[in-house]
């Protein structure tokens, strides 16, 4: 009798946090996880520190090969990858930040009319101290002598 044991991969998706310092370093990070085996995609966020990657691979390889350079490599997600959900997601964000781009816009935009209400309002009111003029006279004599 002969057991046929079928494994489907499916596609993962596992985040690492690491710290890289420069684009040398990320580039470095890259290199490392594209030598291994069923990768699909790979996408790094220097200043977050996040490292995604996409496919079908054992999680447990890609982090051993980053530990091993960069300590400070720690798996923050690991689960299946499903591309719908990360498309609903990925648009809800965007939405997300065109919102907040626009809510920054009108802040500017009123920021800019009081600047001008400011500007356009009279300060000719405001009383102005009249300039003194001072005239200091110093002789050289020998006893000296100043005359304001």
């Amino acid at each position: 009798m002969v057991v046929l044991l079928l494994i489907t991969l499916s596609l993962q998706k596992m985040v690492v946090m690491i710290n890289v310092c420069d684009e040398r370093s990320k580039e470095k990070v890259i290199q490392t996880v594209a030598s291994c085996s069923g990768i699909t995609t790979i996408t790094m966020d220097s200043k977050e520190g996040k490292l995604t990657v996409i496919g079908e691979f054992d999680e447990m390889q890609i982090l051993k090969k980053l530990k091993k350079r960069w300590q400070s490599a720690k798996m923050a997600t690991f689960g299946p990858f499903d591309p719908k959900k990360e498309a609903e997601t990925a648009a809800a964000a965007e939405k997300k930040k065109k919102e907040e781009n626009e809510r920054e816009r009108e802040r500017q935009r009123e920021r800019e009319r009081e600047e001008a209400l400011y500007r356009s309002q009279s300060h000719h009111d405001t009383p102005v101290c009249p300039m003194h003029h001072h005239t200091t006279i110093v002789c050289d004599h020998d006893h000296g002598c100043i005359i304001s």
